[in-house]
């Protein structure tokens, strides 16, 4: 009775099992960083080009901000104040460290052509980026509206790849011929 229901425990636990996400970067700067800005430094952003043809997350490092913060990233086409192509889903502050903002379904872009993402406070306080004043070839910061070519926000981005699980077929094969084993192991003895 034991093994029967650790059985049917098993068969329905890879029943409900899914496909895992993993990032695949498409456009980063250097990873050097040189200093901050606020984000509260309006309209701020960073300029990038896409190789890849969606967009699934931006990534950013947020430090010295206040932990009842909460942020968006919007993404524009043709200026950081153009029209919005999509939102990521909102992100709490929760200390000084790495923050992967996701958009809720991955937005088509096209390849080779400048997109604008923007960090936006949705509530509460402040926080900062670093920047960094060696190039990113692909874009540009973009600090209180002016356009910083001398250097770029801190970031990656690139898409969320579902990693396929072990197929369910091969799964329940695997799990029955255990099954049948073991019966059959039991009723030997």
């Amino acid at each position: 009775m034991k093994f029967t229901v650790a059985f049917l425990t098993f068969v329905l636990g890879t029943g409900l099992a899914s496909a895992q996400g993993t990032f695949v970067y498409d456009q980063q700067s250097t990873g050097t960083v040189d200093s901050s800005v606020s984000l509260n430094q309006t309209p701020l952003g960073q300029s990038f080009t896409p190789t890849l043809n969606s967009i699934g997350f931006v990534e950013l490092q947020l430090i010295n901000g206040v932990s009842t913060s909460t942020f968006t990233v919007n993404l524009h086409n043709d200026s950081i104040t153009g029209p919005i192509l999509g939102t990521t889903a909102p992100v709490a502050y929760t200390g000084s460290g790495f923050y992967d903002f996701l958009f809720s379904n991955p937005i088509s872009l096209t390849p080779g052509t400048k997109y604008y993402f923007e960090p936006v406070v949705s509530s509460g306080g402040f926080a900062q980026t670093y920047f960094t004043f060696i190039q990113y070839t692909g874009g540009d910061l973009i600090q209180s509206g002016v356009t910083r070519s001398d250097r770029d926000l801190w970031f990656q981005e690139g898409i969320v790849s579902n990693v396929p699980e072990p197929s369910m077929l091969a799964l329940f094969i695997v799990a029955g011929g255990i099954f049948f084993w073991n019966r059959r192991k039991q009723r030997a003895t």
